[in-house]
């Protein structure tokens, strides 16, 4: 909603602002979005058939020649310990090691017992290692109160358990890769690699099979450098490595969590709905590759990935990112939850689009008012330069505390800041006729018009409220669906 280059004059638009003007002027418009906003039974933002082929958004118009994301001077790879699961998974090792071995670390200890590259990690970022010892002390005063909450978020601590027993099962799929990426992602092919007809063949045939498995969205693109973690290699262990030679196009996922328990975060929301759909989405699409020929690799988060998610799918032309540092998407808005899978396959990419979520971040701020943590940055303009890209940076290991800290339990998160977003809205006739016409908006009007009446009809809770007591309520962004309200079906 913003960046509008080239597609409607300002003669034009006027125009067009008269007839919705009058339009949403009609009959209260305002108050009928509110309430179709809040409707059960409103379209939910992807397609009904298993092809994808009926998206609402069209994206032609839209499309770039250069992503979104804004490169200044050199650029670098991303260091595995960048990422905050990685990092903290190697200090739960140090501090929590295999039977019969004795921990190497305690939370008692400083940055200089820290074997490297940890060592220098901590001492290049002052305060992160207090941040995750505050997490921990935090995660502990968590699990002390799960009792007092146990009952009731017991069927949302369920159906988050549901989901994330897939990914935690002794009998993963896809299987976990073993030894270096020229050998594991060959691992499993049948047949020597059919010839395609054209790259835009083998584009709009890896979309179809993907739609078949389940993806909501899938775009390509060429897997750039910059994006590959360094430092450490699934089936290796800590490396450095240049990209593998075959990995040249990703063919990249999206899906949404279900959506009323995405709004009745955090209490009662979780990220593995998505993950565990995402894990077989991916690992079918892996096996596919391989037995028509050509070599693949599943990335999955929460862990088993070598890839950065947001900005392969930005390249991808699936959206843009936001002030909160996730993918912004026109259909789905930031409940977009990502995979891809990395191939030789030849491929014709996407290219990315620019709808103007940029534009629209810098004036909106909702995540960062509502976030708990204090994470996402209030800036008007993205402030940071991170690893050669200027963005708004996101405090991952603040966001990590309060993961520590809500009233339900510990690897379940928070995602208020994907809950609160404007652009995260089923699609309404309401929600249609924002996406629809704001892109083709020189001027902002109604961006801003939109965001007026989505700051004053909407019901937002504030930062705080979302933190246990004493110092919050459990409060949640929607109400949460019956379906996970314990009280609803049991006599507690």
């Amino acid at each position: 909603m913003g960046n509008k280059k080239n597609r409607v004059s300002r003669r034009e638009f006027v125009k067009l602002s008269g007839i919705v003007g009058a339009f949403l002027g009609l009959g209260g418009a305002a108050g009928a979005g509110y309430f179709s906003g809040k409707s059960k039974d409103s379209y939910t933002g992807w397609g009904k058939n298993a092809y994808g082929e009926n998206q609402f958004f069209n994206r032609k118009p839209f499309r770039v020649k250069t992503p979104t994301y804004e490169k200044v001077g050199d650029t670098r790879r991303i260091q595995y310990l960048e990422d905050i699961f990685k990092r903290n998974g190697e200090l739960y090792r140090l501090m929590f090691p295999r039977k019969g071995e004795k921990p190497k670390w305690s939370l008692s200890q400083g940055v200089d017992d820290l074997p490297e590259p940890l060592r220098s990690y901590y001492k290049n970022h002052p305060g992160t290692l207090e941040e995750f010892k505050k997490a921990i002390k935090k995660s502990r005063i968590q699990r002390k109160n799960w009792k007092k909450y146990k009952d009731k978020y017991l069927l949302a601590y369920a159906w988050s358990a549901a989901h994330s027993s897939p990914l935690r099962g002794k009998a993963a799929f896809p299987a976990e890769p073993e030894g270096p990426p020229e050998k594991s992602d060959f691992k499993g092919i049948t047949t020597k690699p059919y010839k395609l007809k054209s790259p835009s063949h083998g584009s709009k045939l890896m979309k179809q099979i993907t739609h078949t498995f389940g993806a909501t969205l899938v775009g390509i693109t060429k897997v750039k450098s910059d994006w590959v973690y360094q430092g450490h290699l699934r089936g290796v262990g800590k490396t450095k490595f240049k990209k593998p030679a075959h990995w040249k196009y990703a063919i990249v996922v999206a899906i949404p969590h279900e959506w009323d328990s995405l709004y009745a975060n955090p209490v009662y929301g979780t990220s593995y709905d998505a993950y565990s759909m995402l894990n077989f989405i991916a690992g079918k699409l892996e096996v596919f590759l391989k037995h028509i020929g050509y070599s693949a690799r599943s990335h999955v988060p929460p862990t088993d990935y070598d890839l950065a998610m947001p900005p392969l799918a930005i390249d991808a032309g699936l959206g843009e990112q936001g002030r909160n540092g996730i993918l912004i998407t026109p259909e789905l808005g930031a409940n977009a939850r990502l995979a891809a899978v990395t191939t030789d396959m030849p491929l014709e990419p996407d290219k990315p689009i620019d709808i103007g979520v940029k534009e629209f971040c810098e004036k909106c701020k909702i995540c960062a008012e509502e976030c708990p943590s204090g994470a996402i940055s209030f800036e008007d303009k993205p402030p940071d330069v991170v690893r050669g890209y200027r963005r708004w940076k996101i405090n991952q290991d603040k966001c990590f505390t309060v993961w520590n800290t809500v009233a339900t339990s510990h690897p379940r998160g928070c995602r208020v800041c994907l809950a609160v977003c404007p652009y995260s809205r089923k699609n309404n006739w309401i929600h249609r006729a924002a996406k629809e016409i704001d892109p083709y908006d020189p001027t902002g009007t109604f961006s801003s018009a939109m965001l007026a009446m989505q700051k004053g009809f909407f019901d937002y809770p504030g930062a705080e409220a979302y933190l246990p007591p004493p110092d919050g309520s459990n409060e949640t962004y929607g109400e949460a669906p019956d379906w996970l309200k314990t009280e609803e079906w049991f006599d507690l």
